[in-house]
């Protein structure tokens, strides 16, 4: 009878918990396009000229929906006129991404195009222009979100202010050459020139993506969150063994005895699965280094160390049911720091687990020991 009601409760439990885990998903990924307006992203017009207008303009008048961010437009003198500088906002999570124009980027197309529109000379090597626009994101700060919500936008803005751009270019050649008085010679050359610069005219505004952080794989940070469920749930069942056995033996053996034997093998326990399943995680993400192996494998030591530390006070003070609560309390909040999706695309009530220390200390952890 007491092992029906056990299993009973723990089946309760556990679908209680598949329940809650399930709603996390589903509803904190339900229309991510409605709330793209929450992804911050820095626009900084370095040119200050024509090309910088056509550029600021494709980024104001982006379609509605998922094609429009939270464009925060800068000036460059707010990064010193260094256009590295603007890595800070993405390095520091200020921003998801920054779209750069270089300087003089308006200059340096006219004085190529008309200059080699002028020249008497046939040009003979591949044109090439070092990109005008520079892209800075952080892949590891969430890959999915990065790849299909913040990035596409970017290159929506960026294709439709270099097509314009590229539009006034030609039109404004044409006219040049119409107006000309040179020689059919000189006017084979200019044409000849023309059509050798042809990707210039068509593209002017190339950009140039670095992705200052890429991300680990997924299947390793999945790894990480099923590893500190087992873990967390290896501690559980240590800590009621430990209390189950002192309840049927308090009278019979002396107290430090069971606590000293007991708090040593718990270690010892912790420390082998530690190292296995850090074996397990640091091979899914194909790391080799061992420094960063033993720094993982004392991190996860600690974490089950904590753990059982927290289950015992839980256990002691609140009883079997706060332990319960204690345990899907920190299961949802591991599910939720593996969504694949940013909080800033979920509903309002989802972006709550932002205060919730769990979720900061799993995703920091997982950026301290692999970048990401």
């Amino acid at each position: 009878k007491s092992f029906f009601k056990q299993w009973f409760f723990a089946s309760i439990e556990l679908w209680i918990l598949i329940f809650l885990i399930t709603t996390i998903y589903l509803g904190s990924g339900q229309n991510p396009s409605r709330y793209t307006g929450n992804l911050d992203v820095t626009i900084v017009n370095y040119d200050g000229d024509i090309a910088g207008n056509y550029f600021l303009n494709a980024f104001r008048q982006s379609a509605p929906g998922n094609q429009t961010l939270n464009w925060h437009y800068k000036d460059s003198s707010d990064y010193n006129n260094d256009i590295d500088e603007t890595k800070y906002d993405v390095e520091h999570g200020k921003s998801w991404a920054v779209v750069a124009l270089r300087q003089r980027t308006t200059r340096r197309i006219d004085e190529t195009v008309f200059t080699l529109i002028n020249t008497s000379r046939t040009l003979t090597s591949p044109f090439t222009i070092v990109s005008p626009i520079v892209v800075f994101y952080a892949d590891g700060r969430n890959s999915f979100t990065v790849n299909n919500y913040v990035l596409p936008p970017i290159r929506s803005a960026i294709t439709i202010a270099s097509a314009q751009y590229g539009q006034m270019l030609r039109s404004t050649l044409l006219q040049n050459l119409s107006s000309s008085s040179d020689s059919s010679s000189n006017r084979s050359v200019q044409l000849l020139n023309t059509f050798r610069i042809g990707s210039l005219l068509i593209n002017p505004l190339t950009a140039q993506y670095q992705n200052l952080h890429p991300g680990s794989p997924f299947v390793g940070q999945l790894a990480t969150t099923l590893g500190y469920i087992y873990i967390y749930l290896i501690s559980a069942m240590v800590v009621g063994g430990t209390l189950k056995f002192l309840s049927q033996y308090v009278t019979k053996v002396h107290w430090i005895d069971v606590i000293v034997f007991r708090i040593l093998n718990g270690f010892f326990q912790g420390f082998i699965i530690s190292l296995i399943y850090s074996l397990i995680v640091l091979w899914l993400f194909g790391i080799h280094s061992g420094s960063l192996f033993m720094r993982y494998w004392m991190f996860n030591w600690l974490s089950s160390m904590v753990f059982g530390i927290i289950i015992v006070l839980f256990t002691t003070n609140l009883g079997i049911l706060g332990n319960s609560i204690l345990t899907v309390f920190v299961i949802l909040m591991l599910a939720g720091s593996t969504l694949q999706l940013a909080l800033e695309l979920s509903h309002p009530f989802y972006r709550y687990g932002y205060g919730l220390p769990l979720y900061h200390i799993i995703n920091g952890g997982r950026h301290l020991l692999f970048k990401s």
